[in-house]
């Protein structure tokens, strides 16, 4: 766990960081005092760096992460809800791809905003596999196609890739896959680590203009027959894709409406 330090110097007794942080590592007797450490602090805080981002005087540190190291919020920028809330609705999972690759800053631009999705404890368990090449993309898809093949009811999805169309990942020039280490602590959140992540990454995407769509037949296919592409992959026996996203240039289909939700089932409890 990170070590904290508290320059009691610099603190303004503004009370912040005891109020922001999950684990009340931060006490205070009263309005006028800094704050105190509690003895287990170093123990039991996730580095989540909460009381950094909120102090006023710039007087904690957490492990090597001070407030200079740290990006000052820019109150300029404002995201209305109903921006948002069209992208959301706006969002399509994109089947058709234009015959054009992707630059890789682009998705190391993308994966830089990825970085700060939430995981369990703070933990940052999520690594990634970019494959961003149309060519190896199709040496991947010939991959999953040989176990979906010995699938059940796949017949027509085998004729279809005989035929020269790739159901798998649609044509897209890149794929890139969410995995961590099933060694790793808290490993048993990684699943759902993994699927904020690429949901987030999702949202990127489609904010980039870029296509994207979940690419769950790949996944599928991994986590049958794992020791085959990890491989691959280049990845570990202990390590597991949990989700993968295809990602392109849309082709030449343009929406011109977003499709009718059915409102969820909704329980208050009041």
């Amino acid at each position: 766990m990170p070590t904290i330090t508290l320059d009691q110097t610099l603190c303004v007794h503004c009370g912040q960081c005891s109020l922001v942080c999950p684990n009340r590592i931060f006490q205070r007797h009263s309005n006028d005092d800094c704050p105190e450490l509690i003895e287990e602090a170093d123990e039991i805080c996730i580095g989540c760096c909460h009381c950094v981002a909120a102090c006023l005087g710039r007087s904690i540190t957490i492990g090597t992460i001070a407030a200079d190291d740290c990006w000052e919020y820019d109150k300029s920028v404002s995201i209305r809800f109903e921006n948002l809330a069209h992208l959301v609705r706006s969002r399509r999972s994109i089947r058709c791809y234009a015959d054009k690759p992707i630059d890789d800053r682009v998705i190391e631009q993308l994966l830089d905003v990825v970085r700060w999705a939430p995981t369990a404890k703070n933990a940052l368990p999520v690594k990634w596999v970019v494959i961003n090449s149309a060519h190896k993309v199709k040496e991947l898809a010939g991959l999953v196609m040989n176990w979906i093949g010995s699938q059940p009811g796949s017949e027509k999805m085998v004729a279809a890739w005989h035929a020269g169309y790739d159901p798998v990942f649609r044509g897209a020039p890149c794929v890139v896959a969410a995995y961590t280490d099933d060694t790793a602590p808290l490993a048993g959140w990684s699943p759902i680590d993994s699927a904020i992540a690429v949901e987030t990454l999702d949202i990127c995407a489609s904010a980039m203009r870029l296509g994207a769509c979940w690419a769950g037949l790949f996944v599928r296919a991994v986590q049958s027959e794992k020791s085959t592409f990890n491989r691959w992959l280049g990845l570990s026996e202990t390590e597991t894709i949990h989700g993968a996203l295809m990602l392109g240039h849309a082709g030449e289909v343009v929406y011109q409406r977003i499709p009718y939700r059915p409102e969820a089932p909704l329980i208050w409890i009041r």
